[in-house]
This record gives C-alpha cells, sequence and structure tokens, in this order.
C-alpha cells in the first residue's frame, strides 16, 4: 500500500509533468511573449501516408520543443542567471563584450559573416574578388546606359567600428576582412567606385556614438553620417544637392528602453537598457536641388536613412536586399538613382545576387 506522502510526491509530480503541457494548450498564465530570428516548428498533421507517418513523432517532438508551456520564461530565466551571475552569453548568436555591449555573431544563423570574417579567416579569393567586380560594373553600365546613377554603400559590421569592446577572446590573425579586400582591390582594378564607409564612421565616432550598445545596428547619427557621405556623392553628379543640417549642431546621448535587438535575443530586452541612442533635430528643408525618383535597395541598415532621403527625392522606392528584382520594373519607375546599400556581412550575398530577374539582358 502506497503511503500518504508518496502519494503526495506522485501527485505533485503528475502536476509538474502536466502543467508546461495545459499551458501550452490553455495559456493559463501571460508569459514573456518572444519572437525568435527563425521559424518555430508548425503543428503536425497527421496523413496517411507513409513518409508522412514516419515524420510524425519527429515533428511532435519539435513542435512540443518550440512551444512547450513556459518555454520562453524557463529560456529566459536561464538568460538572466547566466548573464548576471556569471557574465556570459548562454545565447550563441549573442556575444558580450566589453563594458556590457553585445555583438552579433551572423554566422550562427547563418546569416552573413560578422566573427570569421573579422578574424581574418574567411579571406576572398582573386577569383572571388574579380566576379563581384565584374557584378558591380555590369550593373554601373546597364544603369548608365538609361541616365541612371548607380551607387553602391557598405556599412561596417558593428565589431569593424567598435573592435575596441570586443572580448579579449577574439583575436585577428592578421589578414584583411573582406571588405578591406574588396575596398582596395576596386580602387586598384575599377573605375566605378564603391562607398566604403568606414573611414567616415570611424571620424564620427570620435564626436558622438554611432552604434547601439544593445543592438547590431547604427544609431540614428550613424544614420545620419551614412547619409551625408550618400550625399556627398550624389553632389558629384548632381550639383545643388545639398545635406540637410542638423539643428544647432546638437546630438543629444541618452539612456532609452527596451535594449535592442542583440537584448531582445537574449530574452532581457525589458532588462538592458540602451545607452547610446542618439537624438537631434534636423532642418525641414535641405534648400537644395530636389531629384525625381530613388530607387533604394537595401537591408536593415537602410531603414535608418528614409528619414534623410525623401526630402531630397520626389519619389522613394524602397525593396528588399536580397530579391531579384525585374529590370523593367526599375525602368518603369524612371530613377535617377538606384542606391543599393547593405552591412559589411552580406558582401558576398548582396553582390552575388542578381540584381535582376535572369535572362534580362
Amino acid at each position: 500500500m502506497v503511503r500518504t506522502p508518496t502519494k503526495i510526491l506522485l501527485v505533485c509530480l503528475l502536476i509538474v509533468m502536466w502543467f508546461p503541457m495545459a499551458e501550452m494548450n490553455l495559456c493559463i498564465f501571460k508569459e514573456y511573449e518572444y519572437s525568435e530570428n527563425r521559424e518555430l516548428a508548425k503543428e503536425p498533421e497527421l496523413k496517411a501516408e507513409l513518409s508522412a507517418l514516419r515524420r510524425f513523432p519527429k515533428d511532435c517532438e519539435s513542435f512540443i520543443g518550440d512551444h512547450l508551456g513556459f518555454r520562453c520564461s524557463l529560456i529566459r530565466l536561464n538568460n538572466i542567471l547566466r548573464v548576471n551571475l556569471l557574465g556570459v552569453s548562454p545565447v550563441p548568436s549573442v556575444v558580450m563584450g566589453r563594458d556590457s555591449w553585445l555583438f552579433y555573431r551572423s554566422e550562427v544563423f547563418p546569416d552573413g559573416f560578422t566573427f570569421n570574417d573579422h578574424c581574418g579567416l574567411i579571406p576572398l579569393s582573386e577569383t572571388e574578388l574579380d566576379a563581384l567586380r565584374e557584378r558591380i560594373e555590369w550593373n554601373h553600365e546597364l544603369f548608365s546606359r538609361h541616365g541612371i546613377y548607380y551607387i553602391v554603400v557598405i556599412v561596417p559590421n558593428k565589431n569593424t567600428i567598435y573592435g575596441e569592446f570586443l572580448p579579449e577572446s577574439i583575436v585577428r590573425n592578421g589578414n584583411p576582412t573582406r571588405l578591406e579586400q574588396f575596398s582596395e582591390y576596386m580602387r586598384n582594378h575599377s573605375r566605378v567606385r564603391v562607398m566604403d564607409l568606414r573611414r567616415a564612421l570611424l571620424n564620427a565616432k570620435k564626436l558622438h556614438p554611432i552604434y547601439y550598445k544593445t543592438d547590431s545596428h547604427w544609431n540614428d547619427f550613424g544614420a545620419y553620417t551614412g547619409y551625408r557621405e550618400i550625399i556627398k556623392e550624389l553632389s558629384r553628379v548632381f550639383p545643388g544637392v545639398r545635406p540637410i543640417s542638423i539643428e544647432n549642431d546638437t546630438v543629444s546621448v541618452r539612456r532609452t528602453s527596451p535594449g535592442g535587438d542583440l537584448a531582445q535575443m537574449l530574452l532581457m530586452d525589458d532588462l538592458i537598457d540602451e545607452d547610446l541612442s542618439t537624438a537631434f533635430e534636423i532642418q525641414p528643408d535641405t534648400g537644395g536641388r530636389k531629384l525625381a525618383r530613388l530607387f533604394f535597395r537595401h537591408d536593415s541598415f537602410g531603414d535608418g536613412l528614409y528619414r534623410y532621403l525623401y526630402p531630397h527625392f520626389q519619389k522613394v522606392v524602397g525593396v528588399a536586399p536580397f530579391v531579384p528584382f525585374n529590370y523593367d520594373r526599375i525602368l518603369a519607375e524612371r530613377p535617377e538613382v538606384v542606391l543599393h546599400v547593405f552591412a559589411e556581412r552580406y558582401i558576398t550575398l548582396a553582390l552575388h545576387d542578381d540584381f535582376f530577374y535572369e535572362g534580362v539582358p
């Protein structure tokens, strides 16, 4: 006969075992909301096909693993303890640097190259460099035939600009990064100019912060600095184009909450504030020449540029960074400028990807 204390323990054990399943189906408690940087497993469907039946147990396991009750809350608790007590990141895609800086290890997903490139582990071959040059020159020539000015802008990775805050374990091997290779190769082997924003941003960071501490992107002042370089380039071809000014040249640095995308990956964005947000007012008008249309292909770094680019064009058409786009569609927009902005980690992805659909002359 089972003793009463043993019965109580068995009942408690059953409750602990089934409570997460009940929460998954009934959503009794409000849990921490978190959208992961991947597609979660979908609820499996039981089908009559033999292959589907074989997959069903595995699909169930994946679904329960991604949606089990209290999953995010338990992961969050583990993250909080490891970050605060041990000072380490439990998330492979987030690297904890010095002075509370967070950095993005994009290779984990994969999402381009940050740390492998920074350490000089994946240099481009001569063949790869030449293929990138040909890609840009081909685009440039095609647009030039129709009176369209084509600009390629590469935004440095956060660790390129703020490498002094990387952990001591991240050591460069002396080889150049892909951006360093590519910029030098284009200077020496092509008449087409590629805008490498490293120098401009390194100079700007002496004045104000240009990247967030808890996010993988540049802040408002970083985006403004990149914008000024783009307008400077445009003014070489379109005289009279002038950048918007910051009112009274006043930029404030402030703490904001919640933290950025890297803090969110740790499930701690409500616990980690962002210390390097910048704020400033801009003049409402450029006072210079206004162009007709801009065709703007960009990744997430381009999102912060719209605020500054809109006053310079009557119309701005923005498109996703890696989706091939039909040449006829671009011509139909009749842009004066095609602007292609992407992060350093996407050099081979953004430029090897066809800008136009295959087969377009």
